[in-house]
């Protein structure tokens, strides 16, 4: 009789776990995030499942009792009680399509133009955009005339009943209103990096030896003696180092207005940025590097070896390297 008691309950188990299931199928009614249907009912399982369709679980079922499970008699019963707990449950039924693609087709459009077109604005301004061809009103009649012909169509198929479509029908002007009106979030800019004013200098290396008119050579050994490149244009052109600087800023600003020209810079960065170039040119004109000492020191008195500091370096060659300039690597 335990056993009997134990094959029951595993039917009955199985039986409102059918139920469940169907339950489960629930999908999302009108909604702000454009699901996939902008419209739904609550149904009756057996208009969904319809009276003609093949019970899915009665193979189930039937294994279980070719195995012992239950009983012929206990399948026939769970059978009946899930036929009529079907025409007392309810599932949520799909009942409009997506009117987002209706909303496409009445703007003559594709969904992935449409949805490029919307942040920042909504579908009823895009259609007031196309006057006098199309217009928000012409593009709410066409979404209203499309969502009541699929409740017509989920009516004719027995999958709601005509008080659910009557109650559907009551909320679809409200739900396409909202839709037609909604706008659209714009989308987050990525965070980008201020310009560097340096990555408009361009090569003022270059600019300085053609201003100049001296080897990269000539120039860095100049330097490693200690001048400056404004030192370097007072003692071989006759404007000098206003000379040079001039010539500096006049390449740095017309790599600023190109960048704007190819719309990689707005009017206001690049006024930014002039304003910046003087005392970046001040600096590469101006700036000194150390004295690079060729000498080798004498060699000590008497023969003696001189002493091995304690880091193991050579005594006759500097512990550090000196800083490269800007002319080390041109020819």
């Amino acid at each position: 009789m335990k056993a009997l008691h134990r094959k029951l309950a595993l039917g009955l188990v199985i039986g409102v776990g059918s139920v469940a299931m169907f339950g489960a199928a629930a999908l999302g009614a009108f909604g702000p995030d454009m699901s996939s249907s902008l419209g739904s009912a609550i149904a009756p399982v057996g208009s969904v499942l319809g009276t003609d369709k093949p019970d899915r679980f009665k193979g189930i079922l039937d294994a279980l009792v070719q195995k012992g499970v239950i009983t012929q008699q206990q399948e026939d019963a769970i059978l009946a009680a899930m036929k009529d707990e079907a025409g007392k449950a309810s599932v949520r039924v799909n009942v409009v399509r997506d009117l987002f693609g209706a909303a496409a087709q009445y703007l003559g459009t594709t969904d992935k133009d449409l949805h490029a077109k919307l942040p920042g604005t909504s579908l009823g301004k895009i259609a007031d955009g196309m006057a006098p061809a199309k217009s928000r009103a012409g593009l709410v009649s066409a979404l209203t005339t499309a969502a009541n012909a699929d409740v017509d169509k989920a009516v004719a198929a027995n999958k709601i009943s005509t008080d659910q479509a009557t109650a559907l029908r009551a909320k679809i002007g409200g739900e396409i209103t909202s839709l037609v009106d909604r706008t659209w979030p714009t989308k987050p800019t990525a965070a980008t990096r201020a310009p560097n004013v340096r990555g408009f200098l361009g090569e003022m290396s270059k600019t300085a030896q053609t201003f100049l008119g001296l080897s990269a050579k000539d120039i860095a050994n100049a330097m490693r003696n200690g001048q400056s490149l404004g030192e370097l244009a007072n003692a071989t052109k006759p404007n000098g180092r206003d000379g040079l600087v001039t010539a500096l800023t006049t390449s740095a600003t017309a790599q600023i207005d190109a960048a704007v020209a190819n719309n990689k810079l707005t009017a206001d960065q690049a006024t930014a940025l002039k304003g910046k170039i003087g005392g970046e040119i001040a600096s590469f004109v101006d700036r000194k590097f150390p004295v690079r000492n060729s000498t080798k020191p004498a060699s000590p008195a008497g023969g003696t070896k001189p002493t091995v500091p304690a880091n193991g370096a050579n005594p006759t060659t500097p512990t550090t390297k000196p800083t490269a300039t800007p002319f080390e690597d041109r020819n």
